[in-house]
Order: structure tokens, then C-alpha cells, then sequence
């Protein structure tokens, strides 16, 4: 209720400022500035998905200033700095009525160009746009995952251009095709890379294995035994160690895996002797990204992990979602370089597959095994444990 009420008050809130905002607009005057501002609110999976296509906006404006526009929930500013994409990075704080305070201090801001590349544009993002005094305003064409038809229309008024992109295209894709749009013409589709970033991490000695067990929510998670059985099958055959990260939020998953795990080699005759270890919500998400890049294999629940490990080129396996099949798994291409590692997707072969791929919340919640999705509850250990071992011969 407590939940309800709160996203009800954002939606309200939002809505609000949309309208202001919007009447602001209109008193247009030309902003002499050389600022472009690029707006993307974004977790670090799809953060790490974007990069190849974010470094092409210091060559399509070479005359600008570009500042990067993100938000402190799922902060990716650090990372940011660090790919040297961006002339600047600033991070807004927008809970709650904070929001009102960020907005505020978002008009003052005056650029020449504000771009959305959000492929899945919010009115959240629309109130940045809106707020930054600017000359032109370009956005993505976007899909129905954050707003409805009618609104997204209405949203589509605010911007003097929205580039065309197929909506029915793999994520990167779509991202090239943005990049196009903004006057890229020959920039092609490839894996992102994500740039080494400073940090004081300890690395294991022995081969190790990274393991993302949770997601955005307990509808979308693997069960942690067959998590068990498949680090079993690593530790007795190729792996030395097993670090299992993620949220603090699901930290009791990953004590449930190391418990199932130390009776499953007690049956054996064997001790884990702290070969796997459960450190869900100790690592920064920079000591994050290091472990995954100097990892053996990466096997990830959700697609953030899987999206850094390959940002990371480090190779993975991942228990892909089947409602929103097509857009973030398999991963597509246009231009491949040598030696790179393209993730493993694993999906159960369901005939309701991409149920959720105009809408990524409207998958059936009754399409289900103990409220978990049968493309993913279905998914076999044999499956995942195959694959797991293709990928450390790369």
C-alpha cells in the first residue's frame, strides 16, 4: 500500500511539473552556448549496453562541450567519468521531492542541443529536457515501456526532431540507428567497451568464477539450489573460487546457495573450504566491475551482469528473460572485432516468448512455477553447466 501510494505520488508529482515546464518552453530564445547535453537514465547494465554508441558524440559534435545527464538512483557517474565519453557528468538526485529542488536547479542550465537517448523515454527524463533552456531538442523514437501511447505522443511534441528507429531491433541495434540518425551515417553496431576503473579491489589468486544470482525483483530469479549445483560442477572440475555478487537486498540468496552448496559437498566427502564465498552487497560497483573483468566466467540471473561481464569482454552465460526476447538477448551486431566475447543467452523454448516486448511489465504473471516465469524457472542445470564449460575454453 505503503509502495503504491508512493509511486502514485511520483506519477502525480511529475505530471505536475510536465505541464510547467512545458508552458516554460515555449518562450523561446536563442541560447548562445556550445553545450550539448546528453540525457540517459539508466541502470549499469543498460549503461554498459550504450557505451560503443556514446563515444560517437564527441565525433558528431566536435565543436561542443558535451555533458552527460544521468540520476543517483543506480549511480553510473564514476564509470562514466571514466570512459572519457564526456566533457562533463552530472548526476541529479530526483527522489521523492528532491525532484523539485533538481528541476529547479535544471533550469539554469542553458545549452544548444538537449538529446534524450532514452530508448525507453520517461516523463522523468522529458522534465530534464523541458528544464534545460536550450535551441534544439532531439530524442530517440522510444518504446511503451515507461509511458502509454497517448502520453507518448504528447511527449514526442516537445522535441523538434525524434529519429526513427526500429523498434522490433536488439538494443544495440537501436542504438546505432540513433547514432545514425544524429549524423553518424557509417557507424556501425559493435560490442561496448568498458575502460578499466581505478579502484583498490582484491582479486582472488586461482581461477575464479563470478555469480549474479539475483535480479531487479524474486519473480525474475533462478532457483538458488540449481545456482548450487552448477558452482558444484565448477569447483570439482575447472574453477579454484567462487565470488558470488549483487544486491545487499538479496544477500540471503546468496547465503541460501553457499548453505545448499556445503551440504551438497559434505555428501561428498568434501569440505567448501571457503571456495565459495557470498559477497552480495560488499563490492562498490567499481570493485564490481574489476572483479568481472579479471573473472574466469560470469554466469548472471539478471542482465546487468551479463552486460558488464561482455562490456568487460570477459566470458558469460546468462539466464536471459523470455518476456522481453529480442531486445536485450541474443545480443546482435553489426561489426564484430577479433577476439571478442559475445554472451551466451540461455532461455526454456516457451510459446509465449517476447510476450513483454512492446511493454517489458506486461509479462503474464500466472506464466509461472512457484511465481517465477517458466522461460526462466524451466531452465535446465545440464544446459547452463554445457555452456559454462564452452565458455572457459574460449
Amino acid at each position: 500500500m505503503k509502495e503504491s501510494l508512493k509511486r502514485n505520488f511520483s506519477k502525480g508529482l511529475n505530471e505536475v511539473l510536465f505541464q510547467i515546464l512545458r508552458l516554460r518552453a515555449l518562450r523561446k530564445k536563442y541560447i548562445k552556448s556550445n553545450y550539448v547535453y546528453v540525457i540517459r537514465f539508466a541502470h549499469i547494465g543498460d549503461f554498459c549496453l550504450w557505451l560503443d554508441s556514446a563515444k560517437e558524440f564527441k565525433k558528431i559534435f566536435p565543436k561542443h562541450k558535451i555533458v552527460f545527464l544521468t540520476y543517483k538512483y543506480k549511480n553510473v557517474k564514476k564509470i562514466a567519468e571514466a570512459t572519457g565519453y564526456f566533457d562533463k557528468v552530472i548526476c541529479f538526485d530526483t527522489e521523492g521531492l528532491k525532484r523539485i529542488r533538481t528541476i529547479q536547479k535544471a533550469c539554469h542550465l542553458k545549452g544548444d542541443i538537449v538529446i534524450n537517448s532514452n530508448p525507453s523515454r520517461s516523463l522523468l527524463s522529458d522534465l530534464f529536457v523541458l528544464a534545460i533552456r536550450t535551441n534544439k531538442r532531439i530524442a530517440q523514437k522510444s518504446d511503451f515501456s515507461e509511458m502509454g501511447k497517448k502520453q507518448l505522443s504528447r511527449s514526442d511534441l516537445i522535441y523538434d526532431k525524434v529519429i526513427e528507429c526500429d523498434l522490433k531491433q536488439m538494443e544495440l541495434i537501436k542504438n546505432a540507428e540513433f547514432i545514425r540518425g544524429l549524423g553518424e551515417k557509417e557507424f556501425k553496431a559493435r560490442l561496448p567497451q568498458l575502460p578499466k576503473i581505478p579502484c583498490n579491489v582484491k582479486l582472488p589468486k586461482g581461477k575464479y568464477a563470478i555469480i549474479f544470482p539475483d535480479a531487479d525483483a524474486p519473480i525474475q530469479m533462478w532457483n538458488y539450489k540449481n545456482f548450487s549445483i552448477v558452482i558444484q560442477n565448477m569447483l570439482n572440475e575447472s574453477i579454484d573460487e567462487c565470488l558470488i555478487l549483487g544486491s545487499v537486498k538479496y544477500r540471503n540468496v546468496g547465503d541460501q546457495i553457499v548453505k545448499e552448496l556445503e551440504c551438497k559437498m559434505l555428501a561428498e566427502d568434501k569440505k567448501l573450504n571457503h571456495r565459495c564465498i557470498n559477497r552480495m552487497g560488499e563490492t562498490s560497483l567499481e570493485e564490481c566491475i574489476e572483479l568481472v573483468r579479471y573473472a574466469s566466467i560470469v554466469l548472471s540471473n539478471d542482465t546487468g551482469g551479463a552486460h558488464i561481464a561482455t562490456a568487460c569482454n570477459t566470458p558469460c552465460v546468462v539466464l536471459a528473460a523470455g518476456w522481453n526476447r529480442g531486445r536485450f538477448f541474443p545480443y546482435k551486431v553489426e561489426e564484430k572485432r577479433i577476439g571478442e566475447c559475445m554472451p551466451v543467452d540461455i532461455v526454456s523454448a516457451q510459446p509465449c516468448l517476447g510476450c513483454g516486448i512492446e511493454n517489458i511489465n506486461r509479462f503474464n504473471p500466472e506464466c509461472g512455477i512457484n511465481g517465477v516465469p517458466k522461460c526462466i524457472a524451466m531452465n535446465g542445470t545440464e544446459e547452463i553447466i554445457k555452456k559454462i564449460k564452452e565458455g572457459l575454453k574460449k
